[in-house]
């Protein structure tokens, strides 16, 4: 272990569950910060997406909330979501954690949840929270009460499409868009990073068509005729012009040459705000698109239209004006300057008669014919060169007329132009010969072409390329007659207007030299980019360029760095074929060719520079659209950057890794279900009416996919019939485990379906009803008895379809009729999925280094049912074992009671202190109350006029300030609320926003940090209670919006400050019993460092310990059992109490009574010596139970009829063995509830004898087997052993008697049909563990409540399983209910942390919101001592009540919970709530009906 001063006094939580979520805020208060690490985008886990919790049937998400809320706000709790381990290394007491953090591409910092995002993206996918039942949009939340309250994006990483495009086009982007008919969001998506839409819908190379994904599995999206497709459609309408970009500096920049990369880099510059001017040679803009492509690929308006834009935004645009010196453009004011001038002159080949008439170059031609003046043209024509370039030449010599030819040194394949566009050169008529060459332009007397000497080629060793030089063939010379030669061999930029005087460096290539970063040439201020820096490349690379070129001006004009900072790499994703496959399986992508394009027939191509290929109409254009893989998931169509007025879309956000240093780490990860398409036996995933209990789950939740209402998949109908089907991926072949959860969970759905639909028929199938937990046995009967359910002992084998219907039919052994075999049919089937270790887990315990079995559970040390095999890491939940949510609430708080023991000597060195400026005393102050309204987006502001209610609350009595926000919960408004109240001296705060719940404390945690009393505040809740019920009346919500918020006025004119004073703790604490489960929970505090009094009423400590002899440890490893030895353990346990100092130990002692409140506790004991007091903060009632002795089955009447405890000790001394054994399990108390237990108890006895005596002869007569988690291993292990089992009812319970001195026990075998009469040696009877004596008198004096059967009641069965109702009492181990030794342990580890958030502190604040009485009022009638839940109120003999009389009701604030029963049942009206006073709650009433008036609301 580290040594003291290297401890840190941190330690990380890993998984946002409710085990998680219960130990971070256990550590948190307990003095320790905590890292919350959760790999999803929200807090809450598996809870979250359940309906209700059994046995309670509570609503899962109102009890879950509160302190998913609680874990979001704690200010020593730092949530880490979208976070993964990576590693742990280090010793206990000193961990280094690295932690990979995934881009979420919402910042939590700025996101307000308003779900605007979500809303308005396009992509939807399945909706994993319920369970693929619904779909869901990419930008989502994992859940409306999702914790942090904050969306993200559901994102692989970019597509492939996007990083193979050289300006970075969301191509998936605008697809998805074009796919939901939104033509104008998709253009803006397209222009976000290229200006020329339309120019690149038609003439872009489409390099992201070669990247995309779909294009493994058929053809590739057709990307490029998709964004033609959108832009036609918006450019249609008639044009809007955009708005001038407003200027923001002074500077002015000069662009050479109005091309797509000057003209890119001129839009950049004007929107950042400077003054841009761009020079054009020629008399129309946009360079080699505008004269360099011909029309019938190019439409000139569409490059018009596009230039137009950028003209409109402010740039200057001087056309016909050449630049020939760069001095005179500085000159003239400029600050910089882009050369930009595009590679327009053509290049000729050194060959003999290339300068005859008739030769003309590719770039002149098509710029003559583009601007009017074409080319006089003879018969034939030669085009030297197989480029894009080579093909407009020689298309638009034919349609001027001419035979054409094209001749290429290399082999088709090699040839650079579009393969399309050669395919509709040679539909046209033009000839291709290839791997031919001119080595001679031949002409007549008059220098005019007559024809070429041409040779033939063939491939040589490769060049610098790579690609093979083509070499002649000899004797191949030949000559070929033509015309006119026009070579397309290649281009460059002209720059004759750069003399070596002006300071730009030149390449040898003939381009400017430039740095590859920043573009800047040699000359400071002045830029290249495009064709002049790189020779001649394609539109799409000149956008690029001149974007960036753009941000290195700008970083050069602000006089920054010019080298831009590294830029993330962001993942690129690649779909494997198998992953396509899957797809393929799952029916989401079937195999279909992109839509075809549709061209002008040949014949009329030729007389026309009309258009010859035909976009796409809406239908193809989204059929095409509908192709797209969407392999990236998010889309990245901005539509969510767009909407987010809150700015806190990134999408760029990229992985990160953390390291944090810790000194202990919790591991509750969690579980999977089971994945129910390995069951193929019962069809999920081929039958659409089969559904997992978890999404059954889902559609009983109001906020599930169907909003409540049970429907079946295949049609919608409410199913009538509906079968469970239990231990699916439980107790199988596969899974030697119980899952422990299931049964119960499936009697809570059948109830709930019920419910929602009284006449549902309902049948269980299962093997055992395992309700062996508190309350689990009743809510069993109460189905049965109450709901009606049906329960059918039998393991389902299969599930059959009817095609017709989509009816499920089920065949099974009917137990009733003879067992013969039965048919049935149902609605749907529910199948019961047991708990699995998903292979994250897995991986996780690799990376932490700690040990797990071949299931992926944690193997945990024996006695240490938390410790993993690294000290220092804990494991939580069903991590360790399937489990319910009491035991990983329990095993949680357990973790942080054992972190907290490690860590003690750190406490509180890593938390943040509370800090606030002086409190302003404002009870002498006029009223001045502000009045926030909130916009929330467009969630309120859309549904109702928010100005008009922020103008109408500025009218209000009081209120000297009103306002509206975009979004008042944001960081930013509220810390503009905290200045807005010290500004104008603000004494009391009205926000009108949303769920009061979630934003009261946030709002008055602000009022305080501006130094008001935070219970002067008041909100008005117009989003839930206007904008959303009044959606389609805006007047209405409105209106209702201005009363809500009179109200609130109103209320906050009647508020008084509050104020919570401080008690100082007694940092001691009172542990109540002295078996293990006490020995435990005094050890655990007492090594966090606090004393304790452990009490016990006996002569000795280790209670029902004592009594174990032997411990089957069924809980780990693989393989063999290990048998542990318990008497060791107990001689350890009590011997480390005794030998701790901080513990004091007192026998043969009793509680005689309690007093006082949490913190300040006086309890007086009764001891040898007489009685004495303590002082103590806590106490803790660990009191253990007994096992019951009842008449039950001749018990005492002979000795060969035991208990279990008693059998167990004969076996521990291995004398007098039995050759035969009978045990009857559900003795006694039992029958009423499962003492949880037993079972295993019997199994372990029975397997003990087995190890004595194999040849023993063990029949074990049951009512259900109830091994659940890992003792079902013990179960299975029994019955290879040898042991018998029997089954009976307790309508026809076994019978036992003595016959001639033999016992005799007969019972109904139903499977035989028969009686069995079994003669034992020994009888043994599972007697169930009942209170201890006395236990009732015991909670009486302590005012402790407990249950039907006598067991003490914790304050809530699901979340708080070790806490009293009572604030600092705490339970542990069967006190509380029967349970095992681990258990209990976990249970007494839990109580100590629990006491710990009490002991931890110097002093508790109490007060605030508390029930306060008027004794002058109160008649001393006990209604408020009777009905609160918490059992404060009491009646003070010392106090004066109406009329005089002796004694009145006293109400102490620090136990006081606010919740204002004891106020609305008080018959004398004797009782107020603080803050909800009669008169602040009249207040609203009144203003509501318009009867208070005046200001200052008197």
């Amino acid at each position: 272990m580290a040594g003291q001063n290297e401890l840190v006094g941190s330690v990380l939580v890993v998984g946002g569950g409710i085990a998680g979520v219960q130990a971070a805020l256990d550590l948190a208060e307990a003095g320790f910060k905590v890292y919350l690490v959760e790999a999803k985008s929200a807090i809450g886990g598996h809870m979250a997406q359940l309906d209700k919790t059994f046995p309670t049937n509570d609503c899962a998400m109102c009890i879950l909330s509160p302190k998913l809320v609680e874990a979001g706000r704690h200010r020593n709790i730092q949530l880490l979501v979208d976070t993964e381990v990576v590693s742990v290394d280090g010793d206990v007491g000193n961990f280094t954690v690295r932690l990979r953090k995934k881009p979420r591409y919402i910042d939590l910092d700025k996101c307000t949840g308003c779900g605007e995002c979500g809303q308005v993206c396009p992509v939807i996918i399945p909706d994993r929270f319920n369970a693929g039942l619904g779909v869901q949009r990419a930008a989502y939340k994992l859940y409306p009460q999702a914790v942090p309250n904050a969306y993200a994006i559901e994102k692989r990483g970019i597509a492939p499409c996007r990083n193979a495009c050289p300006a970075g086009q969301r191509a998936q982007g605008y697809i998805a868009l074009i796919r939901e008919g939104r033509y104008e969001d998709a253009l803006r998506v397209i222009k976000e990073d290229n200006p020329f839409p339309g120019i690149c819908g038609r003439i872009c190379n489409h390099r992201c068509e070669d990247a995309c994904n779909r294009g493994k599995l058929d053809e590739p999206i057709n990307i490029r005729a998709l964004k033609r497709f959108v832009t036609d459609k918006v450019y249609e309408k008639p044009r809007v012009r955009p708005e001038p970009a407003p200027r923001r500096y002074p500077q002015r920049v000069a662009v050479i040459g109005a091309g797509p990369c000057g003209l890119t880099a001129a839009q950049d510059l004007c929107k950042m705000g400077y003054g841009v001017t761009v020079f054009e040679a020629l008399p129309v803009a946009g360079g080699m698109l505008r004269v360099g492509v011909p029309e019938y690929r190019l439409p000139s308006w569409i490059v018009d239209r596009e230039v137009q834009d950028i003209v409109d935004l402010g740039v200057e645009l001087r056309l016909n004006h050449p630049v020939n010196n760069l001095d005179e453009v500085f000159a003239e004011g400029f600050d910089a300057i882009l050369i930009a001038v595009g590679a327009h002159e053509g290049v000729r080949l050194n060959i003999p008669g290339a300068d005859l008439d008739g030769v003309l170059i590719n770039t002149h031609f098509l710029r003559d014919v583009r601007l009017g003046n074409p080319p006089k043209l003879g018969k034939q024509v030669a085009v030297i060169g197989a480029g894009d370039v080579a093909m407009d030449v020689a298309r638009t010599a034919r349609r001027l007329g001419a035979e054409v030819h094209v001749y290429y040194r290399r082999t088709r394949e090699e040839a650079t132009a579009d393969p399309e566009e050669m395919e509709r050169a040679e539909e046209e008529g033009v000839v291709f010969h290839w791997q031919v060459t001119p080595v001679e332009i031949v002409g007549d007397g008059n220098r005019r072409v007559v024809g070429m000497k041409c040779v033939r080629t063939e491939p040589g060793l490769p060049d610098e390329t790579g690609r093979r030089r083509p070499v002649v063939v000899p004797g191949s010379e030949h000559f070929v007659p033509c015309d006119n030669v026009i070579f397309s061999v290649g281009q460059r930029a002209g720059l004759a207007f750069i003399p070596e005087s002006a300071g730009v460096g030149i390449t040898d290539q003939a381009t400017v030299a430039v740095n590859p970063n920043t573009l800047a040439t040699s000359r400071p201020g002045v830029f290249a980019a495009g064709d002049v820096a790189t020779g001649t490349a394609f539109v799409i690379e000149a956008v690029a360029a001149g974007h960036k070129v753009a941000q290195a001006i700008h970083r050069y004009l602000q006089g920054e760095e010019l080298e831009p900072p590294p830029k993330p790499k962001l993942p690129v994703v690649e779909l494997s074929r198998a992953e396509i496959d899957e797809r393929i399986a799952r029916g989401e992508v079937h195999i279909q060719p992109r839509v075809p394009m549709t061209a002008l027939p040949v014949e009329q191509r030729l007389s026309t520079f009309e258009e010859v290929v035909a976009g796409y109409d809406d239908e193809q254009a989204q059929a095409e659209a509908a192709r797209c893989l969407a392999c990236g998931i998010c889309s990245e169509c901005l539509s969510c950057v767009y909407t987010c007025l809150a700015g806190a879309v990134d999408h760029d956000m990229v992985e990160q890794t953390v390291e944090l240093q810790v000194g202990a780490v919790l591991l509750a990860p969690g579980f999977a279900t089971f994945d129910a398409e390995k069951a193929g036996e019962y069809g999920w995933g081929r039958y659409p009416n089969v559904v997992t209990s978890l999404q059954f789950e889902r559609l009983l939740n109001a906020s599930g996919p169907t909003l409540g209402h049970v429907q079946r998949p295949s049609d919608g109908r409410t199913p009538k019939r509906i079968a469970f089907i239990q231990c699916v991926g439980s107790r199988d072949q596969k899974h030697d485990y119980c899952s422990s959860v299931c049964c119960v969970y499936a009697i809570k759905e059948a109830m709930m379906a019920i419910e929602h639909e009284p006449d549902t028929e309902v049948t269980v199938f299962l093997m055992d009803m395992r309700a062996f937990s508190k309350g689990y046995l009743d809510f069993y009967r109460r189905a049965q008895e109450r709901y009606g359910i049906r329960f059918v002992r039998c393991r389902v084998s299969a599930v059959k379809e009817d095609p017709k219907s989509r009816n499920l039919v089920i065949r099974y052994v009917d137990e009733g009729n003879g067992r013969g075999i039965r048919e049935e049919e149902f609605d749907l089937v529910v199948l019961s999925v047991g708990m699995e270790v998903p292979e994250s887990v897995r991986d996780l315990a690799r990376r932490v280094g700690i040990a797990t079995d071949s299931y992926g559970f944690c193997q945990t040390v024996p006695f240490a049912p938390l410790q993993t095999s690294k000290p220092g890491v804990f494991a939580i939940g069903p991590f360790r074992e399937p489990k319910d949510i009491p035991e990983s609430v329990v095993e949680a708080s357990a973790a942080a009671g054992l972190a907290g023991a490690l860590l003690a000597p750190a406490r509180w060195t890593q938390t943040t202190p509370e800090t606030y400026p002086p409190e302003r005393d404002v009870t002498r102050e006029p009223l001045r109350i502000g009045v926030f309204v909130c916009k929330c987006g467009s969630n309120i502001a859309g549904f109702l006029d928010v100005p008009a209610v922020a103008e109408y609350a500025a009218t209000l009595p009081g209120v000297i300030h009103a306002e509206y926000n975009l979004y008042t919960c944001s960081q930013d408004s509220i810390r503009h609320i905290v200045e807005r109240v010290q500004e104008l001296n603000l004494n009391r705060v009205v926000v009108a926003a949303c769920t009061p719940l979630t934003h009261e404390p946030l709002f008055q945690e602000a009022i305080r940090q501006a130094g008001l009393n935070p219970y002067l505040f008041e909100m008005a809740n117009i989003r839930n209670q206007c904008s959303w019920v009044h959606q389609n009346d805006r007047e209405r919500a409105t209106e209702k919006a201005k009363d809500l918020v009179r109200m609130a006025v109103a209320k906050a004119a009647r508020l008084e400050p509050l104020h919570r004073v401080r008690v100082p703790v007694e940092k001691a604490a009172l542990v109540i019993g002295g078996g293990a489960a006490g020995l435990n929970a005094a050890l655990t505090l007492a090594r966090q460092g606090f004393p304790v009094h452990l009490v016990e009423r006996s002569d000795r400590l280790g209670g029902n310990l004592l009594q174990l002899r032997h411990s089957l440890q069924e809980a780990t490893g693989d393989g063999e059992r290990m048998w542990l030895d318990p008497q060791a353990y107990a001689r350890a346990l009590v011997g480390r109490v005794m030998a701790e100092p901080l513990i004091t130990v007192h026998l043969n002692t009793e509680v005689v009574e309690t007093s006082g409140f949490v913190g300040q506790y006086i309890s007086r004991l009764r001891g040898p010596a007489g009685e004495f007091e303590v002082r103590h903060g806590v106490a803790i009632v660990a009191v253990g139970g007994v096992e019951y002795r009842g008449p039950e089955y001749g018990y005492g009447t002979d000795p060969r009829i035991l208990t279990q405890q008693e059998f167990e000790q004969r076996l521990g001394e291995g004398k007098d063995l039995p050759d035969s054994v009978v045990m009857i399990q559900c003795v006694g108390p039992a029958e009423q509830y499962c003492a949880r237990i037993c079972c295993t108890t019997a199994l372990k006895n029975a397997l003990m004898l087995k190890r004595h005596k194999p040849q023993a002869r063990v029949t074990v007569i049951y009512r259900d087997i109830r091994t659940f988690g890992f003792k079902e291993r013990i179960y299975q292990e029994a019955r290879r052993a040898g042991v018998l089992f029997v089954q009976y009812d307790f309508d026809r319970k076994p019978q036992v008697q003595i016959a001639d001195a033999r016992l005799q026990v007969t019972v109904w075998e139903p499977v035989l049909g028969e009686e069995l009469v079994l003669e034992p040696d020994l009888l043994v009877l599972s007697m169930p563990v009942v209170p201890s004596p006395g236990s009732r008198e015991f909670a009486a004096r302590l005012k402790l409540p407990v249950d039907l059967d006598g067991f003490f009641l914790e304050a809530h069965v699901k979340l708080r399983p070790v806490d009293f109702a009572t604030d600092g009492f705490f339970l542990a181990g069967m006190a509380h209910y029967p349970k095992f030794l681990g258990e209990a342990i976990a249970q007494a580890q839990a109580a100590a942390a629990r006491a710990a958030t009490v002991l931890s502190r110097d002093y508790l604040e109490v007060g605030g919101i508390v029930a306060q009485v008027d004794s002058e009022k109160c008649v001393a009638c006990l209604t408020c001592v009777r009905i609160c839940p918490y059992r404060v109120p009491r009646i003070r003999a010392d106090l004066v009540g109406v009329g005089g009389i002796v004694g009145a009701a006293y109400i102490e604030p620090a136990q006081c919970h606010g919740c204002g029963v004891c106020v609305g049942e008080c018959p004398a009206k004797a009782i107020q709530l603080l803050h909800y006073r009669d008169v602040q709650i009249e207040a609203k009433i009144e203003v509501l009906e318009g009867v208070l008036v005046g200001v200052g609301y008197p």
